[in-house]
């Protein structure tokens, strides 16, 4: 299965990009384009480019914020008129959650910007995530 990786305010982009390149080979995913966003209508513009052409978008950074400008407030924004069948919080120990949200065959992973983070999340939560509702055999 392809997908995207859009960079939202994100820091250690290489560093993020292989720790996910690590995690895909497992999903059965493959990186087909990699992108930046430095605000909210750059950002906008990126998601709905990329989910025209694949069903699975993963963006990093962002979280850390938790005023309009952050991640979870943009794409809360977004999505309030889009039916969304699911949406659950992965959590981390290690520092911020990502987050998982599911709308018809469209898959919206929202994940921290530090690498180690990253694969903490990549290998449990949102592993057990997609074994537990088949979601990549949906697509």
């Amino acid at each position: 299965m392809n997908c995207r990786l859009v960079f939202f305010a994100a820091r250690k982009t290489s560093f993020c990009e292989r720790a996910l390149q690590k995690s895909f080979s497992e999903l059965d995913l493959e990186l087909v384009k990699t992108c930046f966003a430095t605000d909210s209508e750059q950002l906008g513009v990126e998601l709905t480019d990329a989910f025209k052409k694949l069903n699975v978008v993963f963006v990093v950074g962002g979280l850390g914020f938790d005023d309009e400008k952050g991640i979870k407030s943009i794409i809360s924004r977004a999505l309030c008129e889009t039916p969304v069948n699911d949406c659950k919080k992965l959590k981390n120990e290690y520092g911020d959650d990502g987050y998982v949200i599911r709308a018809a065959n469209q898959l919206l992973v929202l994940l921290p910007d530090e690498p180690a983070q990253i694969e903490e999340i990549m290998h449990g939560p949102l592993k057990k995530y997609i074994k537990a509702n088949s979601v990549m055999q949906q697509y």
